[in-house]
């Protein structure tokens, strides 16, 4: 189900989150995400559900967890986990050097013996196979369940086994078996995991909630809505006149201390869906971090989000950006030092500037090119008077 190293699941590691306010926007966001990456995406993943997370290892030194400074998450770790997506075939470029090294991974985990694969290897198997999004031009999920269901035989209490399969159904729209593995994986796992399990099984039951009021009418079907994953809609209250507060006194309508950790970990689980991207920026916006809270409507809006409210939602974000931006002073310039013309201090000499050793080694070099000139114009004299003598 999800993305996370064990190690590093401490209480501390949440603690030191904080955000990054230098000015930035993603690159994939001025440019565009690729039109054919979307449609892969979209191929491999229902309206309203998510790209998978996963439990895999590090493949291509790849971030799988938090990271302090939101520059580092839009320049750095979004993209690295983006890129084991199939490139555009218009692009004509080849596969990244992530997704390369992933299909290598796979492809000998295929060509081993069963018996000889532990826990870790199907789980690797099955995390990077989901990552990958397609193998041969054909979606990658249903291999994935059936790698599962074979290291389940023999894995059968191991809690990342459940959560993958927790997701696999989730992809495939089966909410009801998708909640069911779950809670299977918050059984089984261990305290210090359990927490972030609690986050993607409120994430599914906010898609199963939605996808049955979208069968049954409640819902258009191209009507995006916010997850409600932290039993407080900060977004829904008004916002401030002044937005330098924001970075500076608490707000009534500011979130939970932890929701930029949760929904930074949520997307390096799912980088491609865009409700967690347009929830990301409604929170950035929340907390002042306008430029970051404008990346994320847009890789929303690249991700093909739709609806009336998203769209209102982006242009008051984006308004509230510009004013914002407008408001900020420019800051100072630091001051240049120049020469005062007034200044009565001595030019230093250039013979000043050597020390003895220098001086020691100029007057030998000097006296050495002497020599070698003036045994060249006592050769050159020689052959002048030969020339000339009479014969």
């Amino acid at each position: 189900m999800h993305l996370v190293l064990r190690a590093s699941r401490s209480p501390s590691a949440h603690a030191r989150f904080h955000g990054d306010r230098s000015e930035f926007l993603l690159p994939s966001v001025r440019g565009g995400l690729s039109p054919y990456l979307i449609a892969v995406a979209i191929s491999c993943i229902s309206h309203t559900a998510t790209h998978a997370g996963l439990y895999h290892r590090p493949v291509a030194d790849e971030i799988l967890q938090p990271v302090p400074h939101w520059s580092q998450f839009f320049d750095t770790v979004i993209p690295k986990l983006r890129s084991f997506a199939p490139p555009d075939p218009l692009s004509g470029l080849p596969p990244s050097p992530s997704r390369q090294q992933a299909l290598q991974k796979v492809a000998s985990f295929a060509q081993r013996p069963e018996h000889t694969l532990d826990a870790d290897d199907f789980v690797d198997w099955s995390g990077w196979l989901i990552r990958l999004l397609t193998l041969e031009n054909r979606p990658t999920l249903e291999e994935a369940r059936r790698v599962l269901e074979r290291g389940r035989v023999r894995f059968s209490r191991d809690y990342r086994l459940a959560a993958h399969l927790a997701t696999v159904y989730q992809l495939s729209g089966e909410y009801d078996r998708a909640l069911a593995f779950a809670q299977e994986t918050l059984d089984l796992a261990p305290p210090e995991i359990r927490h972030w399990e609690r986050y993607h099984l409120r994430l599914i039951l906010q898609r199963r909630t939605q996808d049955l009021e979208r069968r049954t009418g409640k819902l258009s079907k191209d009507e995006a809505v916010l997850d409600d994953l932290f039993d407080y809609r900060w977004w829904e209250q008004a916002l401030p006149d002044k937005f330098a507060t924001w970075t500076s006194v608490p707000s009534p309508a500011q979130p939970p201390s932890d929701t930029g950790a949760v929904i930074q970990q949520l997307l390096i689980w799912f980088p491609f869906d865009g409700q967690l991207w347009w929830l990301l920026g409604e929170y950035l916006a929340s907390t002042g971090q306008w430029q970051y809270a404008v990346a994320a409507f847009q890789s929303a809006s690249d991700l093909r989000l739709s609806g009336k409210m998203f769209r209102q939602r982006r242009a008051t974000i984006l308004e509230q950006a510009q004013r914002a931006r407008q408001e900020t002073p420019t800051p100072a310039l630091p001051e240049v030092p120049f020469l005062d013309a007034n200044d009565e201090t001595p030019p230093v000499t250039l013979w000043s500037r050597f020390d003895w050793p220098a001086w020691t080694l100029l007057l030998v070099g000097s006296m050495l090119l002497l020599g070698l000139a003036s045994w060249q114009i006592w050769i050159w004299t020689r052959r002048l008077l030969r020339h000339f003598r009479p014969g």
